[in-house]
């Protein structure tokens, strides 16, 4: 495929996501309440700090916390989009990717990643590093579910169309980024001593970042699933 034609096919479609009319009527119902929830966050980790602790479904992280169940809401809807994408597709990218949100909706609300992490944080006794054996336990499990999601992408990739490779480069990007925050910032928060005042802020970033990764990629998924359902004419 020529540089040329993937250049023309991938800015075709960044218009077509930054122009979506669907995507514009999601923001604004879904920005202000994400915005909401972020200043509640803040307002938690401060209580904290000061003694004057707040509800812990204020922060965003808490499982079963507004937060919480709106990203549970989020990815459950990428996975469902992205399903259906591929049955009308047959570009076997899509799967790979809505598996991918639906593990990432089971592992948030069955904390299978924290369960993992002290499970076999024996293994992991001894490491010559600042952070909990059970913190590398938590990593370990979320780059091997990482290996498996690239192999099964590229497989994939390889037999895909352009547009559906490209939207797919494009929702890896989003996965990529909340996945920085989710384990590279993870491991910062409990890596070393740190001040009450550092361990607040940089559970604010980690938390903050995938929060608002997750809300991009929904946006993204939105705006693609709507071109697609308008080139085969179906009903909104």
């Amino acid at each position: 495929m020529r540089p040329a034609s993937i250049h023309r096919e991938t800015m075709t479609i960044l218009r077509e996501i930054a122009f979506n009319r669907s995507l514009r009527i999601a923001a604004l119902l879904l920005l202000p309440y994400a915005g909401v929830l972020v200043g509640l966050d803040v307002a938690a980790h401060y209580g904290r700090l000061t003694e004057a602790h707040l509800p812990v479904q204020f922060f965003l992280s808490s499982d079963g916390g507004f937060g919480e169940w709106l990203e549970y809401s989020l990815t459950t809807a990428v996975s469902a989009m992205l399903f259906v994408t591929w049955l009308w597709e047959g570009a076997s990218v899509y799967l790979a990717n809505a598996l991918l949100f639906a593990w990432l909706t089971l592992d948030n609300s069955a904390e299978l990643h924290e369960r993992f992490g002290h499970a076999f944080a024996h293994r992991f006794e001894g490491w010559p590093l600042p952070v909990g054996a059970n913190d590398i336990g938590e990593a370990s499990l979320f780059l091997a579910i990482g290996a498996v999601w690239i192999a099964a992408l590229l497989v994939s990739l390889h037999h895909a169309r352009l547009r559906a490779a490209i939207e797919s480069v494009i929702l890896a990007g989003c996965i990529a980024a909340a996945a920085f925050f989710g384990v590279v910032m993870d491991l910062v928060v409990v890596w070393g001593d740190r001040t009450p005042a550092m361990r607040e802020f940089a559970t604010f970033v980690e938390d903050g970042g995938e929060f608002a990764m997750i809300c991009i990629a929904f946006l993204v998924a939105l705006a693609l699933f709507d071109e697609a359902r308008r080139r085969r004419g179906s009903p909104a």
